[in-house]
């Protein structure tokens, strides 16, 4: 009976309250009141642990339970009973008197661990992490459940193998900061409409650069190509439309031309009509050839305004074209920034972090040279709800929730030899991470 419990109804409530009756025999009672002082009375309860709460003819109270972060157990019908740091009595008694108090009248209860909190070991073992208690377990028996002591070897190659991930993340850096300084050299060259650019100062000479200098110098070419071709494109439209002007104000020069001859030819027929000399008929086509010529005229205005607006359309695609291609540079310019402003704050711990790396795989492989290497156990253990730490030997008793801390501390005399050939053993790290 694990689940999550309710409150029941009243009705069953008042049914488990009478279920019992006003009492049980003596003998029974007292048999089921010490079942936990049978088991052992000197335990104190806490986080982790399992117990088995069982309540003579309540089927639905009795299950297992686990003490929470907070030391109660969660029970049915009462909720929350806190039992941590009590013992096995106490919890029981406590249990009672929750149950007794408007739920059950004279309940019979027996507390059982079925499972004890875990213990802890880590720091220079094999395998660190939790592992269940047994009554007579000692911080040796404790080391040997987590694979022993951890092999000088063992140790050496992982942080060699951290040395090796420190100094490839410096190397990646620096090499991105190469690039990215090559290439904001490149675009500052664009935003200043060069066609050409030199490294960087200090980097003259730097055979790493060749690569990107190369390839910067050919986007750079590449880019400037294409904005000359369309600027090119572009430009060589305009003399186009210009000819195409030049030949419309031609046409309508011509046009107007005509206009005023059929307007004269008009006044000298409107006297002759007025005589009697001419017919009507004939300047009705006069009028009608020059109401052509107007239109003619009007229709070479449209395509004068036209190619004039052709003409501004042109000079504004133009503008926009070397705009963009700016923007373009610019918008470049300061993710390149960007990303060079985060290398540089993460370069000089990168750098620390490779360095302290080395110096503790040197330190540490002259040591397992030397075969000096001494250790020292720490248990840091509840007391009175307070964590307490202190040193003990192999022979030391555990208890549960103990956590045993193996710590590697060389001695005076091997710390002090390893001072001088550990930058040997860290130079041949270095050696090894460059490989």
């Amino acid at each position: 009976m694990t689940g999550t419990p309710t409150r029941p109804p009243i009705q069953s409530r008042l049914r488990l309250r009478t279920l019992l009756g006003p009492a049980l025999p003596p003998l029974l009672a007292f048999g089921l009141t010490v079942a936990a002082a049978a088991q052992d009375a000197s335990y104190r309860l806490g986080p982790g642990d399992r117990v088995n709460v069982s309540v003579f003819g309540q089927a639905e109270l009795t299950g297992e339970y686990t003490v929470g972060g907070g030391g109660h157990l969660f029970l049915p019908l009462v909720g929350e009973v806190a039992v941590g740091g009590m013992t096995l009595p106490d919890a029981q008694a406590r249990v009672v008197e929750r149950l007794a108090d408007g739920f059950l009248q004279q309940p019979v209860v027996s507390l059982r661990v079925t499972e004890m909190r875990p213990f802890y070991v880590l720091g220079d073992v094999r395998s660190p992490g939790s592992f269940p208690f047994r009554y007579g377990a000692s911080v040796l028996s404790g080391i040997a459940l987590a694979g022993g002591f951890a092999e000088p070897q063992q140790v050496q190659l992982g942080q060699r193998t951290d040395f090796l991930a420190a100094d490839e993340r410096v190397r990646v850096l620096e090499a991105n900061r190469r690039l990215l300084t090559v290439r904001r050299a490149r675009l500052e060259a664009q935003r200043r409409d060069k066609d050409a650019f030199e490294p960087p100062p200090g980097m003259d000479g730097d055979p790493r650069l060749t690569a990107a200098l190369v390839e910067e110098r050919e986007i750079l070419k590449g880019q400037r190509g294409a904005l000359d071709q369309s600027l090119d494109l572009l430009r060589a439209q305009k003399p186009r439309l210009e000819s195409e002007i030049t030949g419309v104000q031609a046409q309508r020069a011509s046009e107007e031309t005509q206009l005023r001859l059929i307007q004269a030819h008009m006044e000298d027929y409107e006297k002759l009509m007025a005589s009697g000399l001419a017919r009507r008929y004939q300047g009705i086509e006069f009028a009608r050839e020059e109401a052509r010529n107007k239109a003619a005229i009007a229709r070479l205005n449209a395509d004068l305004a036209r190619l004039d607006l052709a003409i501004g359309d042109l000079a504004l695609r133009i503008q926009d074209t070397v705009e963009a291609y700016r923007r373009r540079v610019m918008a470049d310019l300061q993710d390149v920034t960007g990303r060079l402003n985060e290398i540089e704050t993460q370069l000089p711990s990168a750098r620390e972090i490779r360095e302290a790396r080395l110096q503790a795989g040197g330190a540490l492989g002259t040591l397992a040279q030397q075969g000096s290497l001494a250790r020292k156990v720490f248990i840091t253990r509840l007391r009175d709800g307070n964590p307490e730490t202190f040193e003990a030997d192999e022979r030391a008793a555990l208890m549960p929730g103990d956590i045993v801390e193996v710590r590697r501390e060389p001695p005076a005399r091997a710390a002090q030899a390893a001072l001088e050939p550990a930058g040997q053993v860290a130079g041949q790290i270095a050696a090894a991470g460059t490989r």
